[in-house]
């Protein structure tokens, strides 16, 4: 029997210590935690298992796929924003990639159990572009479907993924003789820029603000 558990990728980032806390306040520790690193020590108590690889593993992900029955997947590794506009392809790569491989390894396990697979993808308010100064403040308020013309390879990669997300879950082989839709229970939030009371930001554009924020924290 495979074990059920909660897939957590980039488990070591931003996001990746506070949903970990979260859910192990809950109760919910049967957490597997895919990261570069292994997980830090304060986390590392709180899941099942820390399982150290790269989303473009696919060998790494058919073992997994093979141990354990997931029910829900936070896809959060990535590459920021400041990072990926050094090493543009390398971004790409990583994030629309590593997405690919994480909704093919949801739905095999959603076949295999019957039942749709939760995924959830933290997207970027970086999928809206809005000109200069000047454009953005005739603008105003605008709906969640406007502007959306990113500037940087960071938003172009989110939200590619968000359109990904919607094809697999409700698209996918919709053509073949048994197409089999809702498949997957894709949800993505657009973020804006985040602020961690317990880890250091790491390549995105809003780095600095967060920097200030722990450092003056650290002097008080």
């Amino acid at each position: 029997m495979r074990k059920p558990v909660t897939l957590i990728t980039g488990a070591n980032g931003e996001i990746g210590h506070g949903l970990i806390a979260a859910l192990a306040h809950k109760g919910e520790t049967n957490v597997v935690g895919l990261d570069l690193d292994p997980l830090e020590d304060r986390i590392r108590d709180k899941v099942l298992e820390s399982v150290m690889g790269t989303v473009l593993d696919r060998n790494l992900l058919e073992r997994i796929n093979a141990e354990y029955e997931i029910s829900t997947v936070y896809h959060l590794a990535a590459i920021l924003s400041a990072r990926a506009e050094y090493s543009p392809m390398t971004a790409h790569d990583v994030n629309v990639g590593g997405m690919i491989n994480l909704l093919h390894l949801a739905l095999e396990q959603a076949e295999s159990q019957g039942r749709p697979v939760k995924f959830f993808f933290p997207s970027s308010i970086a999928v809206y572009g809005m000109g200069g100064p000047r454009e953005r403040h005739d603008a105003g308020g605008i709906t969640e479907d406007e502007y959306r013309h990113p500037e940087t390879m960071y938003g172009c990669n989110k939200l590619y993924c968000e359109s990904l997300g919607i094809y697999f879950s409700r698209f996918y082989k919709r053509l073949t003789a048994e197409p089999n839709p809702d498949r997957l229970d894709f949800r993505a939030l657009r973020f804006p820029g985040l602020i961690s009371a317990v880890t250091l930001p790491s390549g995105g554009m809003t780095d600095y603000g967060s920097e200030m924020i722990h450092a003056a924290a650290r002097d008080m």
